[in-house]
């Protein structure tokens, strides 16, 4: 049998960390029972549907249409769609599935932003065009426009690598011509 006095002090451990729960906030308690959802928040912020669009999440749904995930259109708002669409890119990429945007979903999403191929959630044709350039397939001049010659270089670069030759510049299209981006000179 426990003494009262142990009792009592367990008794007055709970209730202070109760209160010490309630005066923290609901994100502490967040954080402790949804750890991929509390991520999110961080990264991107609040989005509930009746909120203005949040422009993270554009720039989440923008890079999962980018990908070639159906979604509807970018609205700023984590609707089923959008959760349905980054279950899908998490699996795809052998992510844990968990429909959040986790800091491994946002790394992932934003791999190409680093190498300049995609800015703000679109692609960047003119390093495309380069990356295309040093490649070996010729799009013409490099001016940041996707017009025929380079629709067409993207159709032979995806050929040559095995890619569906759609002209589609997608996640598997700037997967392999981020091999062909020159690194910084290092002296």
């Amino acid at each position: 049998m426990m003494p009262l006095c142990f009792r009592y002090n367990f008794l007055w451990l709970l209730i202070g960390a109760m209160f010490l729960l309630s005066w923290s906030g609901c994100d502490f308690v967040y954080r402790i029972l949804q750890k991929e959802g509390a991520e999110e928040k961080e990264l991107i912020g609040e989005s509930r549907s009746y909120d203005e669009a949040n422009p993270k999440v554009v720039e989440v749904q923008k890079l999962l249409a980018l990908y070639g995930y159906k979604l509807g259109r970018p609205d700023g708002k984590l609707g089923p769609y959008t959760r349905e669409a980054i279950e899908d890119f998490q699996r795809d990429n052998k992510l844990k599935s968990s429909r959040f945007v986790d800091k491994a979903t946002w790394e992932k999403l934003n791999m190409f932003s680093e190498s300049g191929l995609v800015i703000n959630g679109d692609v960047n044709i003119e390093v495309v065009q380069q990356a295309l350039k040093n490649a070996g397939f010729n799009p013409g001049k490099i001016d940041g426009q996707y017009g025929p010659r380079s629709q067409e270089a993207v159709k032979k670069f995806q050929k040559a690598m095995g890619l569906k030759p759609d002209g589609r510049i997608g996640f598997k299209t700037l997967k392999e011509l981020q091999d062909f981006i020159p690194g910084e000179d290092v002296e």
